[in-house]
């Protein structure tokens, strides 16, 4: 009986471990992908948005945007600026500026004075080659 215990001891801390971990990586990297018309043609995009908080520059919150493949077309260059924001929980916005890395890779950045306002669920937006991409994460 004691073994019993013990076992379900570890099972429960295991299972708490786990979820945890899997919880918090969902809020740090979010992939999707979407499809638009160019030229007459059908073109699928797979992305990678990845959450880098406020590390990649001081008073800044940022988002790595990577696309599996740009399929020859120059994608970062074709993210909408103006329309790159974050809302907080409150509906608060901050405009966002990008930065181009390469042909398939951009940093979205949002200048922000305190990163502890920022607490709770945020959402990014922005538009690319005409798609409006949405993603919530937790900050």
């Amino acid at each position: 009986m004691k073994y019993f215990w013990m076992r379900y001891c570890w099972l429960v801390v295991f299972c708490l471990a786990t979820a945890a971990n899997v919880f918090s990586a969902d809020s740090v990297e979010k992939k999707g992908s979407f499809g638009v018309v160019v030229r007459e043609n059908f073109v699928k995009f797979s992305y990678v948005l990845t959450y880098l908080g406020n590390g990649y520059k001081e008073d800044h919150i940022a988002f790595q945007l990577d696309f599996d493949n740009s399929k020859g077309y120059d994608i970062s260059n074709e993210i909408d600026e103006t329309e790159t924001i974050l809302k907080d929980g409150r509906n608060n916005t901050i405009q966002g500026k990008v930065e181009r890395k390469t042909a398939s890779s951009s940093i979205l950045v949002f200048p922000v004075e305190k990163t502890d306002d920022l607490k709770g669920q945020a959402r990014l937006y922005t538009r690319i080659m005409g798609y409006k991409l949405k993603q919530t994460f937790k900050i």
